[in-house]
């Protein structure tokens, strides 16, 4: 029973990102990032961070963004490995857990936290790890490409 609305999210999710990508903005960002392609690690962080801002599910905001960029990341024009902007993605996607996120409900109750000590404690933590992450990404993918 509770797994049937997991799966209705996930669904929602690739269907969503299915036709964000169906628009052809995977093309248009391309195009805006053509002569530098290090704004697109920044760029898949940003999507995850503002749709698991705005929804509250990690798992939506994962495949939201991932459908946005899959035609750039299949291409093969990119300067960098495409693993780079799926981990930019897992760390956008860690960015801002509040009220609206399952997730912030179970490590407060199961924690034993009020909501102004989740707030104080687990949503500045998520921040700080996301955009750690992305920092280490774009060193990464700057020094190792692997392309």
């Amino acid at each position: 029973m509770s797994g049937g609305a997991i799966i209705l999210i996930t669904c929602a999710g690739g269907a969503f990102g299915g036709v964000i990508q169906q628009t052809g903005i995977s093309s248009r960002i391309a195009a805006m990032t053509q002569h530098y392609q290090m704004a697109l690690i920044p760029l898949s962080f940003i999507i995850a961070a503002v749709v698991r801002t705005a929804q509250g599910s990690a798992t939506v905001a994962l495949i939201t963004a991932s459908g946005i960029l899959a035609g750039m990341a299949s291409n093969g024009g990119l300067t960098f490995h495409p693993l780079y902007l799926g981990l930019a993605i897992g760390c956008g996607a860690k960015l801002v857990p509040w009220m609206n996120d399952p997730g912030f409900w179970i490590i407060c109750k199961m924690s034993n936290l009020t909501e102004r000590e989740a707030l104080k404690t687990y949503a500045p933590m998520g921040v700080v790890m996301g955009v750690t992450g992305l920092v280490f990404i774009m060193i990464s993918a700057w020094l190792w490409p692997m392309a």
